[in-house]
């Protein structure tokens, strides 16, 4: 895990080293903004950073507002765990049930997302003797001291930070063709990114939001 009083350091290094100037204009606070701005860039586009959240079954309940029990900001749901079922929801779209389907009562079988923060499941239970685990995709808190970490994100993949605040650097100082640069190379780490965290995959999780599939 690397702290983020290193990725400071290296930020500046690097800047010096290709400006050929000194970056004492860019505060700690400046690069600690940058930084945090490419973390949150970085969670959005690859789904790097993974929670799940306790969510107990009311009797009854056709939907679940997920705010009251997850605190970060939510990207997507990627999957719910049964207590009752004993297993994975499975992802539906909710507008292709049949019939008088907000009637029907039992054990929860499948789910839908209904913007970011509602849970939608079918059937609705009866009792309360149980709950979801929600798996979601988020924006992690942001770095607040010199000596904070970040352990979700591998180690090989933070340079994608500096990446992102050396172009913010560089497009403050009005130089646009050293700022695509770091762009570009912003891009292909969070592509490389993305394409680890495919392979990662194991089939072990159900689903993702806005996933279309049969009732």
């Amino acid at each position: 895990m690397v702290p983020l009083s290193q990725i400071i350091s290296r930020i500046r290094t690097r800047y010096e080293a290709e400006s050929g100037g000194s970056n004492v204009r860019f505060s700690d606070t400046n690069l600690i903004l940058f930084v945090n701005e490419g973390l949150e860039t970085l969670a959005e586009s690859t789904g790097f950073y993974e929670r799940y959240a306790t969510v107990p079954v009311s009797a009854n309940r056709q939907y679940y507002d997920l705010r009251g029990f997850i605190p970060e900001t939510i990207v997507s749901i990627t999957s719910v765990w049964s207590v009752a079922r004993n297993d994975w929801l499975r992802p539906i779209n909710f507008s292709l049930l049949s019939g008088d389907w907000e009637k029907a009562v039992g054990t929860p079988e499948a789910f839908w997302a209904r913007g970011i923060y509602w849970l939608g499941v079918y059937p609705r239970q009866s009792t309360t003797s149980s709950y979801f685990r929600v798996y979601f995709q988020g924006v992690p808190s942001r770095f607040t001291h010199t000596q904070a970490v970040l352990g979700d994100l591998p180690d090989d993949y933070v340079p994608a930070l500096e990446d992102y605040a050396l172009y913010e650097m560089a497009a403050a100082d009005g130089n646009p063709k050293r700022a695509l640069i770091h762009w570009s190379d912003y891009q292909k780490r969070e592509k490389s990114l993305g394409d680890f965290l495919r392979r990662r995959i194991t089939g072990a999780r159900a689903g993702h939001l806005g996933m279309v599939g049969a009732a």
